[in-house]
């Protein structure tokens, strides 16, 4: 690959090296993942969308699909969720993933969508406050959603 980015991400003591191929854009990514040196995985990404990091006690990684990669040992593998929309952004949330995507929210574990909120129009930005997700949509109205054990909850006001 002659275009290539390279970002390099620390989590807890380990090394992860987020290399994309970027050639193709927008058609497609080349994205591959190292960890403290050692090729995990790779995949062909859409181009169009760029590639987000998060970080908790593992890595995830998105741009159509969720990848998640745990790092607490050597022999831990990645994950991966797919979506039938764009994910605007990830967070971890027990029982699994709440996933912002272009025009709902999802609750997913594994392959299984335990709860969905579909919104009237695109999401522009979502951020936890406090105990629940603010989400912004592009009419400019505003969703305060809990995540609770029985699903995802729009909270009044």
């Amino acid at each position: 690959m002659i275009g290539v980015e390279v970002r390099t991400v620390v989590v807890g003591h380990r090394v992860v090296e987020i290399e994309m191929g970027v050639d193709d854009r927008p058609h497609s990514l080349g994205l591959s993942v190292r960890i403290d040196g050692d090729k995990r995985w790779s995949s062909e990404e859409p181009g169009w969308r760029d590639i987000a990091v998060g970080v908790d006690e593992g890595l995830f990684v998105w741009s159509l699909e969720l990848r998640g990669v745990v790092l607490r040992s050597p022999d831990d593998g990645a994950c991966s969720i797919d979506s039938d929309e764009d994910i605007v952004v990830a967070f971890r949330a027990d029982p699994g993933w709440l996933l912002a995507c272009e025009t709902s929210l999802r609750l997913v574990r594994g392959d299984a969508e335990l709860s969905r909120l579909e919104l009237p129009d695109v999401i522009e930005d979502a951020h936890w406050a406090g105990e629940s997700l603010l989400v912004r949509c592009a009419n400019g109205m505003s969703v305060r959603v809990a995540v609770e054990a029985g699903g995802l909850e729009a909270l009044p006001g």
